[in-house]
């Protein structure tokens, strides 16, 4: 693969396109080493999946062919670098710390795959490949919602991971971002656009066949989003157009699953909300006793091992080896101590803040707008965190990762533009 991205310019830019789809593998794409399968943390074993071979392949070739184009500390870097360091810390005080090796070796894993997509324009890949990626994920994922829909009869879709609410953060991070491409990009034919659209629409039907609530709410705050942005900055006959194919296919598919959404949500079962409850706190009390927290991805292990944590679960008493606690902060709190919390939420809103920041700056042309996208796909995923651990699976790091890394490239791309436009001209 080194060799094919270095001596061939569309193999590269096939590969960005495949580096992007290969998230949506799940283990079918991995291996484990050492692996730990029946533990029930988030990283149970040295894993390398065809992610990270690609991100290896392209920043090798990259390297070796544009040198002196590769920036070596995107943004966020040095922030990254204190999590990391808190990580360290924490897998220090770990009762397992071969458990906290296999996150470890995921952050390291995150971050080339980072660094090799946040110089994804530097290595001249167009920004078409980075669509098709988006399209590829959305296709395949409403092909398997649809074969585990209608031919299986499976109540709650799982798409290609191990658990339905995998589906929802993973695709409400890049479905606002596949619709508002598809409305604002002047130069996709009409095809294309509808391609972009019925796949936005495509991943809305794989997160509302999950029955997952947070998820349809997050799904259709995305889609108000899109349509905010687009009234304020981009209307256009296009936009008139594929609002009207869109409202056509909500209000179809908002009649053909009501029943179902409203039976979830009337039909919750509340041992469900006792459990989480449960383990939000014990994650508190470990995150008050434990300075630098109970060790990285040690939650399970100390909850099942320790008895004055683990009598305080009465729904899952049952389970001989338990799980993790859903909210995603309290899980990094107690596992990494108030320290790796603040610098995780550091991490995030810096993304989240700077991506903003350029989208009103620039919210009159495409990429802008496209920030913009992105950060409701951000915002969708972060909010999520308060309810689901999924950000740690492979699959949802690696995409919040992928698409951190396109936006800094759009953001770093158009700050060269603005100066560049600044510039006195030498005509004459």
């Amino acid at each position: 693969m080194v060799m094919g991205s270095y001596s061939f310019t569309k193999v590269r830019w096939w590969m960005a396109a495949i580096l992007i789809f290969s998230t949506c593998l799940g283990d079918v794409a991995g291996i484990n080493f050492v692996s730990m399968e029946h533990y029930r943390g988030p990283d149970r074993g040295f894993e390398i999946t065809l992610t990270d071979l690609i991100a290896f392949s392209l920043l090798v070739s990259a390297f070796m062919r544009f040198p002196s184009k590769i920036k070596w500390f995107p943004l966020n870097t040095v922030l990254f670098m204190v999590l990391f360091g808190s990580a360290l810390i924490s897998s220090a005080v770990a009762p397992e710390p071969l458990f906290s090796a296999f996150t470890l070796f995921k952050m390291l894993r995150s971050y080339m795959l980072y660094l090799c997509v946040a110089n994804i324009y530097r290595m001249g890949i167009p920004r078409d490949y980075i669509w098709g990626g988006y399209i590829l994920i959305g296709v395949v994922v409403t092909v398997l919602a649809l074969q585990q829909k209608y031919l299986w009869g499976i109540y709650r879709i799982y798409g290609p991971f191990d658990h339905s609410n995998t589906v929802p953060i993973y695709l409400n991070l890049i479905m606002p971002v596949v619709l508002l491409w598809g409305f604002c990009d002047s130069r996709m034919s009409m095809q294309r656009m509808l391609i972009s659209v019925l796949t936005a629409m495509g991943m809305v039907f794989c997160v509302v066949a999950t029955v997952s609530r947070a998820g349809i709410a997050f799904s259709g705050l995305c889609m108000a989003g899109v349509f905010c942005i687009l009234l304020m900055y981009a209307r256009s006959l296009r936009f008139w157009v594929a609002s009207v194919l869109i409202a056509i296919v909500v209000i179809f598919g908002a009649l053909k699953s009501y029943d179902t959404v409203m039976a979830r949500f009337e039909n919750a079962p509340a041992e469900s909300e006792m459990a989480r409850a449960e383990f939000e706190r014990v994650a508190k009390m470990m995150t008050r006793e434990h300075t630098f927290g109970v060790g990285l991805n040690n939650f399970s292990l100390v909850m099942t091992s320790t008895s004055r944590y683990r009598k305080n679960v009465v729904v899952m008493a049952g389970e001989e080896e338990s799980g993790v606690v859903h909210n995603v902060y309290l899980l990094t709190s107690s596992e990494m101590g108030y320290l790796g919390l603040i610098v995780y939420i550091l991490v995030i809103t810096r993304f989240l803040a700077l991506y903003a920041w350029a989208f009103l700056r620039e919210r009159k042309s495409m990429d802008g707008l496209l920030l913009g996208a992105y950060c409701l796909g951000f915002i969708a995923a972060h909010l999520t965190g308060f309810l689901e651990w999924a950000m740690r699976i492979t699959p949802v790091t690696y995409l919040f990762v992928i698409t951190s890394g396109i936006a800094a490239a759009l953001r770093e791309d158009l700050i060269f533009k603005r100066k560049y436009a600044m510039l006195p001209s030498t005509a004459g």
